[in-house]
C-alpha cells in the first residue's frame, strides 16, 4: 500500500500540528481500526491522548517523541529531516532558532523541487565517471569497444560501468549515436547549478579524492596543483574569487573551442578560510 496523502504532502506544510491533524483524520477515514490509541501503541507512547494534546497545542514534541512519530509514520530520511525542522520552527522561542529552522525547511523544499525538475542532471552527477565517460565517448576512437573505453578512464572503471554509462547518457539525451562506433555530444556543456547541493556532495568528495591521488602519484608535467596560505581582508578574498572565476571562464571557452582533444581533465579551484575572523583592537 502506498503512503497516505498527508505524508506525501508533508513538504507543503509549515505547521506540524496541522500536518498531524490531517494525518489522523485521513487515517480514520481509510482504516476503521485507526485511532489515537492505535497510533500511540504503534509509536510506543504510554499515553493514548499524547498526540491529541500535541495537535491541540497543549504539549510540545521532544526529540524522543519526534523519533517515535517518524518511525511509526515510516518517514524517508528527507521527510524525517523536514519534520524535525518543522517542529523546531513551530516550537522555537528564539528568533535565530526559528530562522535556522526555516532555512532548513527552504533547503529541503528546494531539494524536493530539483528531484522532480532535473532528474537527468541529478542522475548525471550521481557518479564521478559519467561526465568523464561523456567526454571520452565522443572524443576518443574506442571503436564501440566498451573495454577500451573503460581503460581510457583514469582511475579505470569496469567494462559494465562504461557500457551502463554510455546507455544512460544516450537515454538522457546527452550523447547521440552517429554510427556503430561513433558518438557525438548533444550540447557543449551541462550545468550543475540546477542540482541540489546535497546531490553533488558525493561526486565532489570523489573528485577531491582523485585530486589527492593525482597530486601524490602523477608526474608534475601532467597535473597542476598550487597550494598557497594567504592572510588577507575579505575584500581581497572577493578579488581573488573574481580573478579565479574569470580565469575559469576563459579556460572553459578555450576548451569548448578546442578541436584537438587529447585527454579529459577535472579542474578544481578552491579557496576557503583556515582561521576564524580576527578581531582588531579599536583605533584609539
Amino acid at each position: 500500500m502506498g503512503m497516505c496523502v498527508a505524508v506525501d504532502h508533508l513538504f507543503d506544510y509549515d505547521d506540524f500540528r496541522k500536518f498531524l491533524q490531517d494525518y489522523f483524520e485521513e487515517q480514520k477515514k481509510m482504516r476503521a481500526v485507526f485511532s489515537h490509541r492505535f497510533f500511540a501503541a504503534k509509536a510506543g507512547f504510554s499515553s493514548s491522548s499524547y498526540c491529541l494534546n500535541v495537535i491541540r497545542g497543549r504539549f510540545n514534541l521532544t526529540p524522543k517523541s519526534i523519533e517515535k512519530i517518524a518511525k511509526a509514520m515510516d518517514f524517508a530520511p528527507l521527510q524525517r529531516a523536514y519534520f524535525e525542522a518543522l517542529v523546531q520552527y513551530n516550537q522555537a522561542h528564539q528568533v535565530d532558532e526559528r530562522e535556522n529552522a526555516w532555512e532548513q525547511i527552504v533547503q529541503i523544499r528546494k531539494q524536493i523541487e530539483f528531484t522532480h525538475l532535473s532528474n537527468r542532471e541529478q542522475e548525471y552527477f550521481s557518479k564521478w565517471y559519467y561526465p568523464v565517460v561523456r567526454e571520452a565517448a565522443v572524443n576518443s576512437d574506442w571503436k564501440g569497444d566498451f573495454t577500451v573505453l573503460a581503460r581510457t578512464v583514469e582511475p579505470q572503471i569496469t567494462t559494465d560501468e562504461a557500457r551502463d554509462a554510455v546507455n544512460n547518457l544516450e537515454n538522457w539525451g546527452l550523447i547521440r549515436k552517429v554510427d556503430d562506433t561513433h558518438y557525438e555530444e548533444t550540447a557543449q556543456m551541462l550545468d550543475a547549478t540546477g542540482v541540489a547541493p546535497i546531490a553533488l556532495r558525493q561526486i565532489r568528495r570523489e573528485y577531491m579524492q582523485h585530486a589527492i591521488g593525482a597530486v601524490e602519484s602523477m608526474p608534475k608535467s601532467e597535473r597542476f596543483a598550487a597550494f598557497t596560505t594567504l592572510a588577507m581582508s575579505e575584500s581581497s578574498y572577493d578579488y581573488a574569487v573574481e580573478v579565479l572565476e574569470e580565469a575559469r571562464k576563459k579556460i572553459i571557452t578555450r576548451a569548448a573551442n578546442d578541436l584537438n582533444v587529447e585527454r579529459v581533465y577535472e579542474m578544481m579551484l578552491v579557496a576557503f578560510p583556515m582561521s576564524k575572523k580576527m578581531e582588531k583592537e579599536a583605533e584609539k
